[in-house]
């Protein structure tokens, strides 16, 4: 039975290998497989030492980040190599559509040098992500943090705040992974209806898309899969655009989950109290 939601993978990074058509064309194969009709590849800001700039509060924050982000100076690659690439990879002829863009870390003080990097520079697209509040880096695997030393409400409150900010710049096509904040099983505590209804109106007005991603799922072991439940119904009753996304870092995991979540984001409007689980690599489905 043909879906009537598209199969698109709007979050795939090449990073972990060299920029070749070889490399590219692995992730294609489980594209394929997966009845994945477009990929969205894109890279990371902080692999490039063109937009070393976006990192100055994330360096300050902490002895941990410092020697991250020292690492990926050392190791950063020309922008320039990654853009002729996308030039070469276009002209290529290819059995699912691809679009090559940018994954840029946003900070509120530093959208002077992302406009800069966005009229500098040719991308198909650029999609926003907060991996930082305040200059925190939330997200690292090997700075993990307990969700009972926090106030979560509190800190989801200042999540989605960055949020709204960054759609409300302008600067951006889609935005990134929303849930990221839970990567290490802190969910939102309280109602955010109100915020989550700003956030599809600033979306929606600024012709942006949002990621329904499988990421933490594949990254993290996230049980949860996409967004909870009330945000994704707000964008859906918002008419916001979503677009399915894995954050592969590696081949094998194109698309993966995508039947799952599909699923979630064409019955959301039946009304029934469906909740997606991951369970050691498959899915159990509760209802």
């Amino acid at each position: 039975m043909e879906r009537s939601f598209p199969m698109i993978d709007a979050h795939v990074h090449l990073e972990k290998g060299s920029y070749t058509r070889e490399w590219l064309q692995e992730f294609i194969f489980y594209a394929q497989e997966r009845g994945i009709r477009e990929i969205y590849f894109l890279e990371h800001t902080h692999i490039f030492r063109e937009c070393s700039s976006l990192y100055s509060e994330m360096f300050q924050y902490n002895g941990y980040q410092q020697s991250w982000y020292c690492k990926k100076l050392e190791k950063s690659r020309p922008l320039t190599d990654y853009l002729l690439f996308a030039d070469k990879m276009r002209r290529e002829s290819f059995p699912v559509k691809v679009r090559f863009g940018l994954e840029v870390c946003y900070s509120q003080q530093y959208e002077k040098e992302i406009e800069k990097l966005k009229n500098s520079y040719s991308f198909d697209f650029l999609v926003g992500a907060v991996h930082f509040i305040d200059g925190w880096a939330f997200s690292h695997l090997r700075q993990p943090w307990k969700k009972e030393d926090c106030d979560l409400h509190k800190l989801y409150c200042r999540y989605y705040e960055l949020l709204l900010k960054l759609a409300d710049s302008g600067l951006f096509t889609g935005l990134a992974h929303p849930n990221s904040l839970q990567c290490f099983g802190a969910y939102p505590v309280g109602n955010y209806d109100e915020m989550y209804e700003e956030l599809a109106g600033k979306l929606r007005r600024n012709g942006m898309y949002i990621e329904e991603s499988s990421g933490l799922a594949i990254n993290y072991g996230d049980r949860q899969l996409g967004m909870n439940r009330r945000m994704l119904e707000i964008m859906k009753k918002g008419k916001v655009s979503i677009l399915t996304a894995s954050d592969a870092h590696i081949p094998r995991n194109v698309g993966l989950y995508f039947r799952d979540m599909t699923d979630i984001i064409e019955k959301i409007d039946t009304g029934r109290q469906q909740r997606v689980e991951i369970h050691k690599g498959f899915i159990a489905r509760k209802i």
